[in-house]
């Protein structure tokens, strides 16, 4: 938003930059894996085929998404959020005494919780396909 004199917001300030974190392919990455998996979960043991095609779906979404935290844009790669688990305790730390700083795209937590949130799903992709075979 841009006042009317010379673009600078009450206070003689600009406003602070948009940045745009999320490339196209990690936001339909999302936003299909959450509608996939509500589909799955919703369907179970009612509407097998389709349910196992949208399983298949989801496995390669995963498999697509961890390919692109090795080669994809800067902020989707695990090489920027990815971190030890010391400097994720140390952030935790900072956290609870409200002196965490910020990060561009997600903190050492969050990334945590990208690397369990997809191994999760790749299992329970695994796992159902493992279901449709006469050894399980």
């Amino acid at each position: 938003m841009s006042a009317p004199h010379g673009g600078l917001e009450a206070g003689g300030v600009m406003p602070p930059a948009s940045v745009k974190v999320w490339d196209p392919f990690v936001r339909v990455f999302h936003w299909s894996l959450v509608g996939l998996f509500a589909f799955v979960f919703l369907t179970g043991d009612e509407w097998q085929t389709p349910h196992e095609r949208a399983g298949y779906v989801i496995a390669g979404l995963v498999a697509a998404r961890i390919l692109w935290g090795l080669f994809g844009s800067r902020h989707a790669r695990f090489a920027s959020f990815v971190r030890s688990p010391l400097r994720v305790l140390g952030f935790l730390r900072q956290t609870a005494s409200f002196s965490a700083p910020r990060y561009l795209g997600h903190n050492p937590a969050g990334g945590v919780m990208v690397v369990a949130l997809l191994a999760a799903i790749g299992v329970i992709a695994t796992t159902g396909y493992m279901m449709t075979t006469d050894a399980y």
